[in-house]
């Protein structure tokens, strides 16, 4: 795995984003990648960018290849993209320090919060500190525990009464993945988009040029996918405001 690391004491705000490249690399020669971060280095962020884009097509689960794009976008001055990449980099790797401090960062830079106003941040940091594969993990394994447990239980009489408290353990790490993994999907990176259209993007009252844009969403704006089975436009809403509109497609990334 490529692991792209960036401290966080390099994230001064006078200078935005102190980022430097990185360290390791399993999937790619390592002259490769050194040369990707001595682009970033120099300053080529589009060449750097297109190196870390390649990764991605080839290691599509890892983290720090989408952390690095983000990066190389944040320094082209392309917030809408930064803010995708990290978001896609955090779900997949939600405690890594770096990823949740630059998401953030690039967040407050868009005058977007990370951590919602009132949530206490170690409450915020529990609540996402499993990404959704590792819950559904964690149901999946505590499911089969849970059925192999009940299968003794009234099979093996003999061994019934050694296998309830492991029993209602199971069922209840079952029971709290489950419903943890059900709560996230108000999460705003659960079926989530990000504005990436340079300027702004129009909210319709409909799917169609034909319906009232009322609205304008600034680049890089985090917005929730309610439905997309049209083929140009997403059904959106901004929690925060409390409105729904519509999206074309091409203004509009997926998370």
């Amino acid at each position: 795995m490529i692991r792209i690391k960036v401290p966080l004491k390099n994230i001064l705000p006078a200078v935005a984003l102190a980022l430097w490249g990185a360290q390791g690399a399993a999937a790619y020669d390592r002259s490769v990648l050194a040369e990707y971060n001595d682009m970033y280095k120099n300053g080529n962020y589009q060449s750097a960018l297109d190196g870390y884009l390649d990764m991605i097509s080839k290691e599509p689960a890892n983290p720090y290849a989408f952390y690095n794009a983000g990066n190389a976008y944040f320094r082209m001055n392309k917030p809408g993209q930064a803010i995708l990449y990290y978001s896609k980099a955090w779900r997949l790797d939600p405690r890594n320090p770096d990823i949740r401090a630059n998401l953030e960062f690039a967040l407050k830079h868009t005058g977007q919060a990370f951590v919602p106003d009132g949530v206490p941040r170690v409450l915020h940091y529990l609540y996402y500190c499993l990404s959704d594969e590792e819950l559904k993990a964690a149901a999946s394994a505590a499911w089969w525990a849970l059925f192999l447990l009940f299968s003794f239980y009234f099979l093996k009489p003999g061994i019934a009464s050694g296998t309830r408290t492991p029993l209602f353990t199971a069922g209840g790490l079952f029971a709290l993945s489950l419903l943890w993994f059900m709560a996230r999907s108000a999460s705003p990176f659960r079926d989530g988009a990000v504005i990436t259209d340079k300027g702004a993007a129009q909210l319709m009252s409909g799917p169609g040029d034909n319906f009232k844009a009322y609205a304008s969403l600034p680049e890089a704006r985090l917005v929730k996918i309610l439905d997309d089975t049209d083929d140009i436009y997403y059904e959106i809403a901004i929690p925060k405001e409390g409105i729904k509109g519509w999206v074309k497609k091409t203004s509009a990334e997926k998370i």
